[in-house]
């Protein structure tokens, strides 16, 4: 149900629009689930609830580089998921 009432998905009108803005939140909660708990966790609450890390830290009774160290792992891995890069002319031309 998250991917039909998102921020982004309200503030649009056209039916191409919002069709288009539910596949892209699809993706990224199919590659959210594939976080392990801890790193879901803090995304969760980091990016999707706006929570400052050091609130994040305290709800979860882990360590502020914790935090952090799990956000930039999520990240980088989101970001391995959702945006692969691009191809390039290098390789095997004669």
């Amino acid at each position: 149900m998250a991917a039909f009432d998102t921020v982004d998905l309200q503030s649009l009108t056209n039916p191409a629009d919002r069709l288009n803005q539910i596949t892209e939140s699809m993706r990224l909660f199919t590659a959210i689930s594939r976080l392990p708990a801890h790193q879901l966790d803090v995304m969760v609450l980091r990016r999707l609830y706006g929570l400052p890390t050091e609130n994040v830290s305290a709800l979860l009774g882990v360590p502020l580089a914790a935090v952090r160290s799990d956000e930039r792992h999520a990240t980088r891995f989101l970001e391995s998921l959702l945006c692969p890069p691009p191809p390039t002319d290098e390789g095997n031309t004669p």
